[in-house]
């Protein structure tokens, strides 16, 4: 490996291979360290890349701010969800014998967050902005659907999960105005697709041992 700029020692083989475990990426013990700085440089070319076209996305003037949007699922949206839940899990001791977290009811809400956490990697970290559009329909369904879950065990939790939901239903108005806008510039597909000099950084490998 080269030396740094000024002279500083090269990162070693082990430490190479921590700090690409550490970003996610695949790898295993019989990659030299020339492959694995390589591929920690091209993971941190395509997130340059990706955040250059999220901040580059034309957004609309009446959509909130990220930081305000951060705000609202920490102070109004979070505890909308847990006093829901609550409400589930005191009324599951007389459906399922005893009060347990492992209720049906409460994995649709852990469902909806999975899918909404994957929409917002995809539409704020990497600059989706068509994708975001049935992404953000899908979160939006997948809300309703854990309301009328919860509102058969409580009905006090499904409209409260119910309230939580307009939320998602602003977010996916501001998804589809902010493709509307940046469609107009350059065509955006409502689909995932790989824009011209962007990496992907999944990978499949396939090792193989002795005496299997």
């Amino acid at each position: 490996l080269r030396r740094g700029a000024g002279g500083e020692k090269p990162m070693k083989k082990t430490a190479l291979r921590a700090e690409c475990e550490a970003r996610g990426l695949s790898v295993d013990r019989t990659m030299p360290a020339e492959m694995l700085q390589a591929r920690l440089r091209l993971y941190f070319e395509s997130r340059a890349r990706q955040a250059a076209a999220a901040a580059a996305a034309i957004t609309p003037s009446w959509a909130p701010s990220e930081d305000s949007l951060s705000l609202a699922r920490a102070a109004a949206i979070a505890p909308l969800h847990a006093l829901a839940s609550c409400l589930v899990y005191s009324s599951s001791t007389g459906r399922l014998n005893e009060g347990h977290f492992n209720d049906p009811v409460l994995l649709w809400l852990a469902l909806h967050l999975c899918l909404e956490d994957t929409l917002r990697t995809a539409q704020a970290a990497e600059g989706r902005v068509g994708a975001a559009v049935p992404g953000s329909a899908l979160v939006c369904l997948s809300a309703l659907y854990a309301a009328k879950q919860y509102s058969d065990v409580a009905p006090a939790a499904g409209a409260l999960l119910a309230l939580a939901a307009t939320w998602n239903a602003v977010a996916a108005a501001a998804a589809t105005d902010t493709w509307r806008l940046n469609n107009a510039v350059r065509a955006e597909p409502l689909y995932p697709h790989k824009v011209a000099g962007m990496r992907s950084q999944t990978r499949l490998t396939i090792e193989a041992f002795e005496g299997l």
